[in-house]
């Protein structure tokens, strides 16, 4: 069953859940990259991120005024996440709020449920209160996912979104070129092979919260490629973490 690791929810579901960044703009949708794999000319667009454009932005306008109600930072639905793994996850998350005011949620949602349009929204919508993604959050989303036509193929397991909002703050600090560039490291399928997916998770989310940190840390700092094991662990240890 999947499991919602929170002070405000913390119980088990007896259904999937399904959480993604309704905060993001469509703006921020249409033009960041989600990938789902690699062309001729590079990481592609998925079809969802178009898709689901409408409908975040939809929740970002609904959103805009609301105080946070809750502070869950991450759900994982299929269990994907040893629990050690969510316990320090959680920590680092709310860490990172607590100290930055950023936020960064981490969303695992049931198998095949995202490219399914209105199935994605209805379970959308009981919960995005409680993430309180905006359009300042970045949402690290995670599914073990396979080709259509060769399900024995993996796709990448990871994407990786920022809210047009928390963009513009930053400008060319916080690039699409470091989202892109973690998600493939740690969410390529010869990686995840090697590592699990448990550790491709935890890699990737304490590489964008090491990035997230040293943006405040560092006004002058611009990343745009995943930042190296050793320079994450540095600026981890400098928060207590």
């Amino acid at each position: 069953q999947p499991f919602i690791n929170s002070p405000a929810m913390a119980r088990r579901l007896s259904t999937p859940l399904v959480m993604l960044a309704a905060g993001l703009s469509l703006t921020a949708m249409q033009e960041g990259f989600i990938p789902e794999g690699r062309g001729p000319q590079g990481p592609k667009l998925s079809r969802r991120a178009m898709w689901l454009a409408p409908v975040l932005g939809k929740a970002a306008a609904a959103m805009a005024e609301e105080p946070i109600s809750s502070d869950l930072v991450l759900v994982d639905a299929t269990n994907l996440l040893l629990p050690s793994t969510e316990t320090n996850l959680n920590r680092l998350l709310r860490k990172l709020q607590q100290e930055t005011g950023l936020k960064l949620r981490l969303i695992c949602p049931p198998r095949g449920i995202q490219d399914n349009r209105d199935e994605f929204e209805a379970w959308l919508k009981p919960f995005k209160k409680d993430l309180s993604v905006s359009l300042d959050t970045v949402v690290i989303l995670a599914e073990e996912r396979f080709m259509a036509r060769a399900k024995q193929i993996p796709l990448q397991l990871m994407s990786i979104q920022a809210g047009s909002r928390l963009q513009e703050r930053f400008q060319y600090r916080l690039t699409n070129g470091l989202l892109i560039s973690i998600a493939e490291r740690y969410g390529n399928s010869d990686s995840v092979a090697k590592t699990g997916p448990d550790l491709a998770i935890e890699q990737a989310t304490r590489n964008v919260a090491a990035a997230m940190f040293a943006l405040i840390d560092d006004p002058q700092v611009r990343y745009l490629r995943a930042l190296p094991e050793d320079q994450v662990a540095k600026i981890l240890q400098k928060h207590g973490l």
